[in-house]
């Protein structure tokens, strides 16, 4: 009988540690459950800065704008010009005789007023079109006719359009007072059924901090020697407080009429190339393809380059034959029949 009531008390206290077990079983499965979740960590997606393709600097956008290049006068009488400040490139090259013209090529921004605008030669045609460019002139050479003629490239010509698309400014002496509003270039794209918008291919910029080797010479200034005449030739000054290179010619600094403000330039190529003249008027023939020698100047400094035509563009290159990437901001690119024209300082 003993032994019965103690096997009755055994199993009652094991019954009692089971259901004490189940509750414990319960409570932790209870507390896990109010655990606080854990945060989930987003990762920010990086966006892409946006460089403007002919200028490498940084955009709020992608623009699919087509570049536009305006033939732009350079006779005493049409400074100062409007619109070179929004200028990405600049080519100067030998018109006529000892004066130069400017090929300004617009991308980034085209500015609301452009000119004087001057007659087209063959060789700027040419580079227009190494950028796709909407080419604008008033007037042009035999040569340069029958290739906007021939439909070669799209054009606009104040020959034709004088009054309409192109404006006078009667405070200065024809031929030097023609000028494209900006206006007057999308009425002419429109009217001649242009494409105005396009993909286009970027130069090659460099976005890294500048670093110079034994190859650089530091320098103050260049002088271009086009003419015996002090109005045609061209001096070139370092600002070691702005980073870029003022533009000067018979002592007159380069300013935009549009906003009264200096050119700020940062990329100077002066390249040498064969010029010939051709015909009784003083035009000239200049070779673009066969490339050569030139100097490359940036942030206060120079070194000797070769440059060469690829597709249609003017490229540096350093003498073992690599590319240069140029710095952000604007570009000239002077072309000289001789480098001993040239002195650098």
């Amino acid at each position: 009988m003993q032994k019965k009531i103690l096997s009755v008390i055994a199993l009652s206290l094991l019954l009692v540690g089971c259901k004490h077990d189940d509750r414990t079983v319960k409570t932790t499965k209870n507390e896990v459950s109010q655990e606080p979740k854990k945060e989930q960590v987003v990762e920010k997606e990086e966006i892409d800065t946006i460089f403007a393709p002919l200028n490498g600097l940084p955009v709020s956008q992608v623009s699919e704008q087509r570049p536009v290049a305006v033939m732009v006068n350079n006779f005493h009488l049409a400074r100062p010009q409007s619109g070179l400040y929004h200028a990405d490139i600049v080519y100067e090259i030998l018109a006529e005789g000892d004066i130069t013209r400017f090929l300004a090529i617009f991308q980034s921004n085209i500015p609301e007023k452009i000119g004087p605008v001057r007659s087209a030669r063959d060789y700027y045609i040419d580079l227009a079109n190494g950028y796709h460019a909407l080419f604008i002139c008033h007037g042009n050479s035999p040569k340069a006719k029958q290739m906007m003629d021939a439909g070669l490239i799209d054009s606009l010509n104040g020959l034709i359009y004088d009054g309409t698309l192109f404006k006078r400014d009667k405070t200065r002496r024809a031929p030097h007072n023609s000028y494209i509003l900006k206006e007057g270039i999308e009425k002419g794209v429109e009217k001649r059924n242009y494409s105005f918008t396009e993909k286009v291919t970027p130069l090659a910029f460099t976005q890294e901090a500048p670093s110079f080797d034994n190859s650089w010479k530091q320098i103050s200034d260049a002088f271009i020697k086009y003419s015996y005449n002090a109005d045609n030739n061209v001096t070139y000054k370092y600002s070691e407080a702005n980073k870029h290179f003022q533009r000067f010619q018979n002592g007159v600094v380069a300013k935009d009429a549009l906003n009264g403000k200096q050119l700020q330039i940062k990329n100077i190529l002066i390249v040498q190339s064969t010029h010939k003249i051709i015909d009784d008027y003083g035009r000239r023939s200049v070779d673009l393809k066969s490339g050569g020698k030139g100097y490359y100047l940036v942030d206060g400094r120079m070194k000797d380059i070769e440059w060469k035509n690829v597709n249609g563009r003017i490229i540096p290159f350093n003498l073992d034959g690599t590319e240069i990437d140029l710095e952000p901001g604007q570009t000239w690119i002077n072309f000289v029949p001789e480098l001993s024209k040239v002195t650098i300082k």
